[in-house]
C-alpha cells in the first residue's frame, strides 16, 4: 500500500460543524504522523474557511446531489486511485455515490450499513468517546495510528490575536443545551466582576432560532450581541477572544481546536464523552447530581440542569423549584445536595480511551 511517495488517502467529513471539527483530530493526526502521505480531506463546501489553510491536508468541497457527483466524477476521471478511502463522518445517498464512483484499494466507513460498498468498519467500544469512531475508523486501515487526546486547528490557532473581548456562545441547535435569558443574565454580571475592563461578546448566528428569545430579553449594561453570519466571521472573532464561554455546541469545539481558553456548560451531555480528554485551557462545568450520566430526553424545553450549572459557577444560588423538568429528568431522583454543588473534573477519572 505505501510507495515511494507514500500514500494517497482521502477522508471524508460530512456532519454538522462539532462533529466535522471533531472528526478532524484524525485527520490532523494521521497527517502529522504521515507527512510522506498525500492526504485529502473531502467536507461540506461551507466548512472550507475551517481547512484550507492547514499545512499537509488537501482539503476539497462539495455540497449534495449533483454537486457531490461531480465532485466524485473529477476525481475518478482526473487523478489516480486512492489507497484508501475512509469515511470518518456522515451517512445518506452522498456517502454511496462517493464509494461506488471514486477508485481505491480499501473503503472503510464507520459501520456495517454501506457494507456492499464499504467493505471495512471498525467495530466501536460502547463507552466510546466522541472523537474515538473517526479514529478507531483510520486505526483499521493504519493500527499505528495514534489516538487524538486533543483537538487541534493549527492554522485557526496561529490567528489568534486576543484583545480586550470575553465571548459566550449561549445557544445550541437544541433547547436542553440552551441559556435562558435569566442564566445569561446571571453569567454576564459573573464575568463582568471576573474580566474587569473586558467586553461581553454574545456570540449569537442571526439564523439561529433559539438565539430569538435571548435577542427578544436584550442585554445588560456591558454586554452586546456580536452576529456570525459566515463561518469567516466566525472565525474572525475567535481569533479575538481572551476566553470563550459556552455551551455544548459546535463553538465549543471550534474554540477549542483554535486555541481558545473555554469554559463549557455541560447540561444533559456528558463532558467527559463530549470533549477530548487533554484539551488545553478547557474548563467542563457541570452540576454534580447528573454525575457521568446521558439525560436522553431531548425534548426538554428547560434545562434547569444546565441553568443550575451556570448560576453555581457564577457564584449565585440556583433557581429551588424544579417544577419546570420533565416528569422523567433524572435530577428528580438527586440528592438536594448534589443539586446544589458543580461536579469533579472529569480529568479527575478515568477516560475510557482505548
Amino acid at each position: 500500500m505505501t510507495g515511494a511517495g507514500g500514500r494517497r488517502v482521502l477522508f471524508v467529513l460530512r456532519g454538522r460543524l462539532g462533529d466535522t471539527v471533531v472528526g478532524y483530530a484524525t485527520v490532523r493526526a494521521w497527517a502529522d504522523a504521515f507527512p510522506q502521505d498525500d492526504v485529502t480531506l473531502l467536507i461540506r463546501t461551507n466548512y472550507l474557511p475551517l481547512f484550507a489553510r492547514e499545512p499537509g491536508i488537501r482539503v476539497l468541497g462539495a455540497g449534495r446531489g449533483l454537486s457531490m457527483r461531480l465532485r466524485a466524477a473529477r476525481l475518478r476521471l482526473f487523478e489516480p486511485a486512492f489507497d484508501a478511502l475512509m469515511v470518518l463522518l456522515g451517512s445518506g445517498p452522498e456517502i454511496e455515490i462517493l464509494g461506488r464512483t471514486l477508485r481505491a484499494a480499501r473503503k472503510l466507513f464507520l459501520d456495517r450499513r454501506y457494507g456492499p460498498v464499504f467493505p471495512e468498519w471498525p467495530e466501536i467500544p460502547p463507552d466510546h468517546i466522541h472523537s474515538e469512531p473517526a479514529w478507531r475508523v483510520a486505526a483499521l486501515c493504519e493500527p499505528s495510528l495514534v489516538q487524538p487526546r486533543r483537538s487541534q486547528i493549527p492554522s485557526l490557532a496561529a490567528l489568534r490575536r486576543p484583545g480586550n473581548a470575553v465571548g459566550i456562545a449561549p445557544a445550541s441547535d437544541e433547547a436542553r443545551r440552551t441559556l435562558g435569558p435569566a442564566a445569561l443574565g446571571r453569567l454576564i454580571a459573573a464575568l463582568k466582576s471576573r474580566h474587569p475592563g473586558r467586553e461581553i461578546h454574545v456570540l449569537v448566528n442571526p439564523a439561529d432560532a433559539l438565539a430569538r428569545p435571548l435577542r427578544a430579553a436584550g442585554l445588560p449594561g456591558g454586554a452586546r450581541f456580536v452576529e456570525f453570519p459566515t463561518l469567516d466571521a466566525l472565525i474572525a472573532e475567535l481569533a479575538l477572544l481572551e476566553h470563550l464561554y459556552s455551551t455544548d455546541t459546535g463553538l465549543h469545539h471550534l474554540a477549542c481546536a483554535a486555541g481558545v481558553p473555554t469554559t463549557t456548560f455541560f447540561g444533559p451531555t456528558q463532558p467527559w464523552k463530549n470533549s477530548f480528554p487533554d484539551q488545553p485551557e478547557l474548563t467542563r462545568v457541570r452540576l454534580a447530581g447528573l454525575g457521568g450520566a446521558h439525560c436522553e430526553i431531548k425534548d426538554c424545553a428547560h434545562p434547569v440542569c444546565l441553568e443550575h450549572a451556570v448560576a453555581l459557577h457564577a457564584g449565585t444560588t440556583p433557581p429551588a423549584s424544579l417544577a419546570p423538568v420533565p416528569r422523567d429528568c433524572p435530577l428528580r431522583g438527586c440528592a438536594p445536595e448534589s443539586l446544589e454543588r458543580l461536579a469533579p473534573p472529569p480529568a479527575a477519572r478515568a477516560v475510557p480511551v482505548h
